[in-house]
């Protein structure tokens, strides 16, 4: 169920109820599939009965309706994926945080100030205590990655050392990997705590269409956080294979928080407002 929680003008909200509030913005009737939201959001106060958003809604309404910069980030980890991310509109400025498994996500009222902070806390960024890898930079394949992924989920998880070896080997018998790196890629993935994607897309200043920056950062938990600078993002469907190159950088905790904040684009690569 939608809510609101004015205390610190967050709202919980679906993909539906957002359908619902696209369908007002364009001036539509609410179509079939998006009745029960709609009465949701009536039985939450956020609409009235002549289908009109609340004040405290309006500025999430809008931002969603026409936003100038928007982010999105996808965080793989052991209960699934979850979606979180950021729309910033012309006059206010939201991020969201959804649950793995859960429909819904809660959206807060932020200030651009403040945005890479938010941003980075949804993705759990935090000071790591990872000392200097014997192999900072692990280059391979994707299709080795997948083939430890694969060793990992046949391994018996009670036993570290057998677990370790098995991927071990998994990783070598693909080939291209030596040590130090094969050592160190070893445990990085055994140490996975999971990866996030973000993405950041907005129009461009010249009117040709829409700009895109993403990064992806594996979480290795005590070994820290490692940069996928290849393949790069963003990545197009069907863009990468077994055969793709797979490079992995260390990256202390500030090159990542600063990582996020060279995502977003600066005033001078956006639209400019009407009349300038």
């Amino acid at each position: 169920m939608p809510s609101f929680d004015s205390a610190r003008d967050r709202f919980r909200l679906g993909p539906a109820h957002l359908g619902v509030l696209g369908c007002f913005y364009e001036g539509r009737p609410v179509s079939a599939d998006l009745i029960n939201a709609r009465d949701e959001l009536q039985a939450a106060g956020l609409i009235n009965g002549d289908d009109a958003v609340i004040p405290e809604l309006a500025g999430l309404a809008d931002a969603l309706a026409e936003p100038v910069v928007l982010v999105h980030i996808e965080i793989t980890g052991g209960e699934g994926i979850s979606n979180h991310g950021a729309v910033i509109g012309n006059d206010a400025c939201y991020v969201y945080e959804g649950w793995p498994g859960e429909p819904e996500s809660e959206y807060v009222r932020t200030d651009l100030s403040t945005l890479v902070w938010s941003l980075a806390r949804a993705v759990g960024l935090r000071q790591s205590d990872a000392k200097l890898p014997a192999a900072t930079t692990i280059t391979t394949t994707v299709g080795v990655m997948d083939a430890g992924f694969v060793a990992l989920a046949a391994a018996n998880t009670d036993d570290v050392e057998e677990t370790t070896e098995r991927l071990r080997v998994a990783l070598a018998a693909e080939g291209g990997l030596a040590d130090p790196e094969l050592m160190v890629f070893t445990h990085l993935l055994l140490q996975l705590n999971g990866n996030w994607r973000m993405t950041a897309a907005w129009n461009n200043r010249e009117g040709r269409g829409i700009d895109i920056r993403g990064i992806t950062v594996l979480d290795c938990g005590p070994l820290g956080y490692w940069l996928r600078e290849r393949p790069a993002e963003p990545i197009t469907p069907g863009a990468v294979t077994p055969g793709s190159e797979l490079r992995l950088v260390f990256s202390e905790t500030l090159r990542v928080y600063e990582l996020i904040t060279e995502l977003l684009p600066g005033l001078d690569q956006l639209p400019a407002p009407a009349g300038r």
